[in-house]
């Protein structure tokens, strides 16, 4: 019986530190980024499937809703989103999500919930324009497709995304500071597209930075041919002709 109140207690805690939707500033690149809590999605083989949706808007704001991203993000012992479409039906209609970003990184040090070591990370990322967005969350009928598997989108997880796009419920999930900041600056000095693009240049550059510093001392010619494939305009590209250059000549 002790145990059983132990649980409820625990429950509550958790209860009352749980936000439907998190707000967080990004000072350096000045644009706010409005994340749901995720919705859990149980796919065969006992895993479970997150999906979180999100927007940004240019500095302190609440601006209006283009475009929603979705971020579904796995750990599993193989893959399962790989080279499937992805849909989500709403009242039977098919919204087409194939316009997608699929990541891949694998885990070794980390424990798998069966306990053994090392896993593999898979997600998606999508954006879906607010039309449809507003569609999913307006019906009260949608399926996640993926490939030959259908899984339902629990109504009731999806307030999370209505709150989302909406100003006056966005204002509810905030400390009073932020209402204040929030509620009261409503012109954006820039689009969300642009807060967007400049984002997604500074992650290019990122990924650009850290796969070199990952193959630069490497002896193995087939990383610098994988660097120069992603990156042919790279300001690293210039060494990285000459050591593979170097490595094919001693190869040779």
């Amino acid at each position: 019986m002790k145990q059983f109140y132990h649980l409820i207690i625990i429950l509550l805690l958790l209860n009352s530190c749980y936000k439907p939707v998190y707000t967080e500033y990004f000072q350096e690149e000045n644009y706010t980024e409005f994340t749901t809590h995720e919705i859990l999605i149980e796919i065969p083989s006992d895993r479970i499937l997150k999906i979180f949706a999100s927007r940004r808007c240019p500095g302190r704001t609440i601006c209006e809703a283009e475009e929603i991203k979705l971020r579904l993000s796995l750990n599993t012992k193989f893959s399962f989103l790989e080279g499937k479409d992805f849909s989500i039906l709403s009242n039977d209609e098919a919204i087409d999500l194939n316009q997608r970003r699929y990541f891949f990184d694998y885990n070794s040090g980390a424990t798998y919930s069966d306990g053994t070591s090392g896993f593999a990370i898979e997600q998606w990322v999508v954006w879906v324009d607010s039309k449809n967005f507003k569609k999913i969350i307006q019906n009260k009928d949608n399926k996640l497709k993926i490939g030959d598997y259908t899984f339902t989108l629990p109504s009731l997880e999806l307030k999370k995304w209505k709150i989302l796009i909406s100003k006056p419920l966005l204002l509810e999930t905030m400390e009073e500071e932020d209402q204040r900041t929030y509620g009261t600056y409503t012109e954006p000095p820039v689009s969300e597209t642009e807060v967007r693009e400049k984002f997604e240049k500074k992650a290019y550059i990122e990924a650009e930075e850290t796969t070199w510093k990952m193959v630069k001392d490497s002896e193995n010619p087939d990383d610098l041919r994988f660097f120069l494939e992603q990156y042919p305009n790279s300001p690293y590209a210039a060494p990285a002709r000459l050591k593979l250059k170097q490595l094919e000549r001693e190869k040779n």
